[in-house]
């Protein structure tokens, strides 16, 4: 009878996928989720660097002269904090991609308004609103939403991430994406330059009396003014079609000069290699 029972005892156990899921799954759980909280006081016209890797970073102003960042993360990755005079860095370390959420480390950041602030982040979303200083945004894939931004030099630069600029007010900027998608809504400044190679270009809003560069390799441009006569265009496509809407029929060269809009304040220069172009006025 003994024997009879040692038998299945020495037998081994087939280990499927669903248990190595099951293992995998409680080793990630394993790790801690952590909330750090740094503040630091700081004089007029601060410079905020944040380096991330994978997540969100999203600044808002404060009301003080501080910066006030909290970060949300596992126990897995380490947070580099330093400040130099009026410059603030803050840096994620010590994390390997696994492609499990705990990656993730977020970002919530409170800023003076006057603040110079750098985003990066290879994945995730980077966003800003409210601010009145200088912006730098950096990523691969990651989204970028700026929103209620004034008297701004704002420079983005992306791989594929989608970007999209909201009520920009006197800024100058300068967004460069290999294939993102950009929207830009209510956006107006003395310098307005966009170059994407695959992704679409929209702009709906009142220009001002900015200059607009638009440009694309593969993608549409969809331009939306409220009336015709708020800018003058010059619109080409070698491969694609213009559709000028906005100048009527009769205006057959888009790209030629016209007495129409000598007395326009604003003046877009829109080119695409082989997508279709679009100018109209809003709600047409």
């Amino acid at each position: 009878m003994l024997a009879d029972w040692s038998l299945p005892m020495r037998r081994s156990i087939p280990i499927t996928p669903l248990t190595l899921l099951i293992l995998a799954a409680c080793v990630a759980s394993s790790a801690q989720i952590k909330r750090d909280v740094f503040a630091y006081k700081v004089s007029p016209r601060a410079v905020i660097s944040i380096r991330n890797q994978y997540g969100r970073i999203t600044v808002t102003p404060s009301s003080v002269d501080r910066v006030m960042a909290t970060v949300v993360h596992s126990d897995a990755v380490e947070i580099l904090h330093q400040q130099n005079e009026n410059r603030i860095e803050l840096t994620t370390g010590s994390q390997v991609a696994t492609g499990a959420k705990a990656d993730n480390v977020d970002y919530q950041v409170l800023v003076p308004a006057d603040s110079c602030v750098i985003l990066s982040t290879a994945a995730g979303s980077l966003s800003a609103e409210n601010l009145e200083g200088d912006l730098i945004f950096e990523g691969t894939t990651a989204s970028v939403d700026a929103r209620a931004i004034r008297n701004a030099h704002i420079h983005i630069k992306t791989l594929s991430g989608p970007i999209t600029l909201r009520q920009i007010s006197n800024g100058y900027v300068d967004v460069t994406t290999a294939s993102g998608d950009v929207s830009l809504q209510e956006v107006s400044g003395p310098m307005v330059e966009v170059h994407s190679g695959t992704g679409r270009i929209k702009y709906l809003g009142d220009p001002g009396q900015g200059f607009y560069k638009l440009m694309t390799g593969t993608g549409n441009i969809d331009v939306a003014v409220p009336f015709a006569g708020l800018a003058h265009f010059k619109a080409r496509s070698v491969k694609g079609k213009v559709d000028h809407q906005v100048l009527g029929p009769a205006l057959a060269g888009i790209g030629q000069s016209n007495s129409l809009f000598h007395a326009a304040s604003a003046a877009f220069e829109l080119h695409s290699l082989r997508g279709n172009i679009s100018v109209r006025e809003a709600g047409k």
